[in-house]
């Protein structure tokens, strides 16, 4: 039971099934009170019919009778009453008045002002006795008495009328309309329950195309999206949303795919050297000098191996999204220490460095900072020939503080320009580990530059160098 609740559609079920049982419970009301009511106003009106033709039958029997054109007297009006024998006066549809036996007929009773009776119809049930009208009743007073109805109404000099009739079959009748009313709405509930279903079919079913796509993601297909052709309603804008989280989720588990397998491949190659230096050493007896050429191969993988697993905890550290040791920097004396640290190495090439630095004060951490501007004039002195030059400038620019590394290399090609910032990415593969780059400087300037609200960007072409721009938020 609780799985049927834990369902969209069984919940959407019964909440269409409970209002539509109040609605239709309402309207089957309505519509049976106003048949009451119908029927009860027509009953009355019947009544009130039936004593006014009475009455003009009756004033026509007198006039036949008397002809004298007077107004009776009290005692003679109750006389002429009391005389009412002889149905054959009075029309058709009016002689049950006289029959004993037609119960179901309209009756009718007469009183005066003392409550003497004057005329009783013959068809009268004996309980009938002479009614009462209250100051509040007026001169007319309609009113059930257990199965009869009765219109009760007075006249002048304290005469007072009653006519009424059996109202069992009409009560009977109700009670059929009744139960019919009752088996047509529970016949329209039990088709609004089918339709209901069926609605909430439909209205659910993108919901299930959703949760099935979703689980075939989870299941490893990450090329699955949700199928959103020829709709355009709030699941299908809900689908887009969750398309685009599918394609950033896939790109993201791509790329960390592809980056544990650089990452693999980066350290397998220092292993490799280290084991097979190893196993060339223990092959069979050396020299001290040859002994000496196997530990310093050993150690230079090694130290190629460490340098490698330090950027990646680096990145790993910046990916993240550390809390950043801000405190006020000038780019500056951060350029300025780099490039005396990196000196010696621009020596080494014959390449001349030039540097143009402007004070430009920032919030930011100082040791990573110091990476940003140690990679990128390394990458310069490192990716042109030697007795080149490497421009370095730092200056400010619309609340930016801007450190500007500029080469005369061979420059970037365009289509290697998008992906250049990605981790393990090398213009030339030839130029691997052998030469000393990981593929991860230049991931590791990205990361640190976006982790302090920055931006960085290159501009090259081949032949003409490359220029390495970053830009982080300057203080006022």
């Amino acid at each position: 039971m609780n799985l049927l609740f834990h369902s969209v559609r069984w919940r959407l079920q019964l909440w269409h099934a409970l209002i539509l049982l109040g609605v239709i419970t309402a309207l089957c009301m309505l519509a049976y009170r106003l048949a009451v009511e119908d029927r009860r106003e027509r009953i009355d009106r019947e009544l009130e019919a039936f004593e006014r033709a009475f009455m003009r039958s009756f004033w026509e029997v007198q006039s036949r009778k008397n002809k004298e054109d007077k107004i009776p007297s009290t005692g003679e009006l109750r006389q002429r009453f009391r005389s009412l024998e002889n149905a054959q006066d009075f029309p058709l549809e009016m002689r049950d008045l006289f029959d004993p036996e037609a119960k179901d007929s309209t009756y009718l009773a007469f009183w005066d002002g003392n409550g003497q009776t004057l005329f009783r119809s013959a068809n009268a049930p004996a309980s009938l006795g002479c009614p009462k009208l209250s100051s509040s009743d007026g001169d007319r007073k309609v009113g059930t008495r257990g199965i009869y109805r009765e219109l009760i109404q007075g006249g002048p000099r304290g005469f007072r009328s009653m006519v009424g009739r059996d109202i069992s079959s009409d009560r009977m009748a109700l009670a059929r309309l009744g139960w019919q009313i009752t088996g047509s709405g529970a016949l329209f509930w039990l088709l609004g329950l089918l339709g209901g279903w069926w609605l909430a079919g439909r209205a659910i079913q993108p919901i299930e195309a959703i949760s099935q796509t979703a689980s075939r993601i989870a299941g490893g297909k990450l090329s699955e999206r949700i199928d959103i052709a020829g709709t355009d309603n709030e699941l299908t804008r809900l689908s887009q949303v969750l398309n685009e989280t599918f394609d950033r989720l896939a790109a993201g588990i791509e790329r960390q795919r592809d980056f544990t397998a650089d990452a693999s491949h980066e350290l397998r190659t220092p292993l490799t050297v280290i084991l097979s230096e190893t196993s060339r050493g223990l092959k069979r007896e050396r020299t001290a000098e040859e002994y000496q050429e196997v530990i310093s191969n050993c150690s230079h993988a090694a130290t190629r191996m460490r340098s490698l697993v330090e950027s990646l905890l680096l990145l790993a550290r910046q990916d993240d999204s550390p809390e950043l040791r801000r405190e006020v920097v000038d780019l500056s004396s951060v350029a300025s220490d780099s490039i005396q640290l990196l000196q010696p190495l621009a020596d080494q090439h014959g390449i001349r460095v030039i540097a143009d630095l402007e004070s430009a004060r920032c919030s930011a951490d100082p040791n990573a900072l110091s990476i940003v501007a140690g990679n990128l004039i390394s990458n310069a002195i490192s990716h042109q020939p030697d007795g080149g030059e490497v421009r370095i400038r730092v200056f400010s620019e619309e609340r930016q503080v801007v450190l500007e590394v500029a080469d005369h290399g061979p420059g970037i090609s365009a289509e290697h320009l998008p992906r250049l910032f990605d981790r393990f990415y090398r213009i030339d593969p030839a130029r691997g580990s052998a030469s000393g780059h990981s593929g991860l400087g230049l991931a590791i300037v990205r990361a640190i530059v976006e982790n302090h609200q920055g931006g960085v960007a290159v501009e090259s072409a081949p032949g003409e160098g490359a220029t390495f721009r970053v830009s982080l938020p300057g203080m006022a």
